[in-house]
């Protein structure tokens, strides 16, 4: 399943990245039951691509199995994820629309605690 807005744009650098078309991409994994995919603060590039993934029944799935998949699939290296996140669900909001606001906090969030981000002030 996917789930999202059509109009998800992650800039990174300049580059306009279809978060819609990087779900489609990683949704096409065989081991892949809901993708979502946001933009992470990033304090050179603007943002990243970071995917929320949850795996089809009791599938694990790795980073590693995602990128190569993509890159057997051609994928533009501007649309690899830089980083994928193993969910149980998929959040949403009270009208069941993917919560791409609430995954991007949830990141920043992360991207903080691991001293990857610092906090403004």
């Amino acid at each position: 399943m996917i789930t999202g807005r059509n109009k998800d744009i992650i800039i990174r650098g300049g580059e306009n990245i279809s978060a819609k078309e990087v779900e489609e991409l990683i949704g096409s994994h065989p081991k892949v039951d809901q993708v979502a995919v946001v933009g992470m603060p990033d304090p050179i590039l603007g943002e990243r691509v970071c995917a929320f993934l949850k795996p089809r029944g009791n599938e694990t799935i790795t980073f590693e199995e995602i990128i190569s998949f993509l890159k057997e699939k051609k994928t533009s290296v501007l649309y690899l994820p830089e980083r994928i996140e193993i969910i149980d669900e998929i959040p949403l909001t009270n009208v069941g629309k993917v919560d791409k606001k609430r995954l991007k906090q949830w990141i920043a969030e992360k991207l903080i605690q691991e001293g990857k981000m610092k906090t403004d002030g």
